[in-house]
């Protein structure tokens, strides 16, 4: 999963933006925005949060800078333990040429002890877009840990998981939905990105563009139904 890895794997898979979203940190998001310069990939900053209800989180940032200002918010939150790499595995920070140039000591596997309204407030300061992650899975899921989606909190979209139908049939709040309904590779090996993905309608790939498609203005929209049709038909 190194950047030039990543980079050439979007482009193969016809990708035109991705997201990178590490859990609990954002320390090689440059590194993959710079082994995809001078190509037609887009990457847009982000990360992965773990709240203190056992709920992931897909936090996105405009730039760089404020990913990583989110970042140490989140560290602050996390445990004070420093990872073991023989029981999680090393956590590198690698430049765009897949050169290790450190290793964060953070406890990144684990929960920070921030809640989701605290981590919606955080990431809405910084101008970002936040949305919980896989909602139909058994585990780190904020439907499951909550038995709902928070209507007071404002979310820019829901995930799912599984192909559209059956997460409906599943959840059938979801054919009325005011949410943007997405779906993502969530890969965390190579082979696996860009395996599920969402078209999202818009004028340029920017993040200004994502999130008025989030949010429905001026035209711009999300779609699963073309993808949804050729994995059914699979």
């Amino acid at each position: 999963m190194g950047p030039r890895d990543i980079v050439a794997k979007a482009l193969a898979r016809n990708l035109d933006m991705i997201a990178i979203t590490d859990h609990n940190s954002a320390q090689n998001v440059s590194s993959v925005i710079d082994a995809a310069k001078d190509t037609a990939l887009t990457v847009i900053p982000g990360m992965e949060v773990h709240s203190r209800e056992e709920a992931h989180l897909i936090c996105l940032f405009e730039t760089v800078e404020k990913a990583l200002n989110f970042q140490d918010i989140v560290y602050d939150h996390l445990p004070k333990e420093e990872n073991d790499p023989e029981w999680f595995g090393p956590q590198y920070i690698v430049d765009a040429d897949e050169n290790i140039i450190g290793e964060c000591k953070k406890l990144l596997a684990m929960p920070t002890d921030l809640h989701v309204q605290e981590l919606v407030n955080f990431v809405i300061d910084l101008g970002g877009i936040i949305y919980p992650a896989h909602i139909d899975r058994q585990s780190n899921s904020l439907l499951r840990v909550l038995g709902f989606i928070p209507t007071n909190i404002p979310f820019d979209a829901v995930e799912i998981a599984q192909p559209y139908e059956k997460a409906v049939a599943q959840y059938g709040f979801l054919q009325n939905t005011s949410y943007s309904i997405l779906r993502s590779s969530d890969a965390h090996m190579i082979e696996h990105l860009g395996e599920k993905s969402t078209f999202y309608y818009l004028q340029a790939p920017t993040f200004d563009e994502l999130r008025k498609a989030l949010n429905k203005e001026n035209g711009r929209r999300t779609s699963l139904a073309i993808l949804e049709e050729s994995e059914l038909g699979s």
